[in-house]
């Protein structure tokens, strides 16, 4: 392949597809990100996290494969973030969990990709059968109960709270790898409670709040997405 060829492509990933309110939309929440950081500069890898999480969230409600570059840029930063702060579930998630799902996910959505709208590349959406719920919320409840036992045992900070985002986590990052929509209900559940979580650090309180909006979006549009595959 030439190096015309990939720039087409490039070009198509990163500018097709957009509406203008999605744009405005990943603009306004960089911008809120950077402003914050300036007035409470906290942490640089806080910020660094929040601006590329932002990008990752927005790229993955667009179906958009190029998502995984940006998760991989806040998974390694969050990493850091959540160590400084003690959250020992966070921090084991995005070692054990995020990092490897960027590689994992890439691969496994390449070979699921379709045409949306604009001409760019997205990917084919799943729905959960019943079946699939029930073993969803099964897992959540019995491995939320197990890992806040191995959280206070291992001494953590709001091991509550930590545990039960965490569990959250691994269940919506395996339902986005396997591309089922109903990740974002889950991811709706996950922003609200790290919002808590994080109340006292501004770059991590504004970014679950723009991933909470984000997420109700990106619930709609792979519903639109995956309703396409059934037309």
């Amino acid at each position: 392949m030439d190096s015309k060829n990939i720039a087409h492509q490039l070009k198509q990933e990163f500018f097709s597809g957009w509406k203008t309110f999605e744009v405005v939309w990943l603009f306004v929440f960089v911008a809120v990100q950077i402003v914050f950081y300036i007035r409470e500069p906290d942490s640089i890898l806080g910020m660094v996290a929040g601006i590329s999480g932002i990008i990752c969230n927005v790229f993955i409600t667009k179906g958009k494969i190029s998502n995984y570059f940006f998760g991989l840029i806040f998974a390694y930063s969050y990493f850091y973030v959540t160590l400084g702060a003690n959250f020992l579930g966070e921090m084991n998630t995005t070692l054990y969990v995020y990092i490897p799902a960027q590689f994992i996910g890439y691969f496994l959505w390449k070979q699921n990709m379709q045409k949306a709208d604009g001409g760019s590349d997205a990917v084919i959406v799943k729905a959960l059968t019943v079946k699939g719920w029930i073993g969803l919320l099964a897992f959540v409840v019995i491995g939320t109960f197990l890992f806040v036992q191995a959280l206070n045992a291992a001494g953590g900070s709001s091991t509550g709270l930590d545990g039960l985002t965490t569990i959250i986590v691994v269940a919506a990052q395996a339902l986005m790898l396997l591309r089922y929509r109903e990740q974002w209900l889950l991811w709706i559940v996950y922003n609200i409670l790290s919002m808590f979580l994080w109340a006292e650090n501004p770059a991590m309180y504004i970014m679950y709040s723009a991933y909470l909006l984000n997420s109700l979006y990106g619930y709609y549009n792979w519903t639109k997405l995956q309703k396409s595959i059934e037309a």
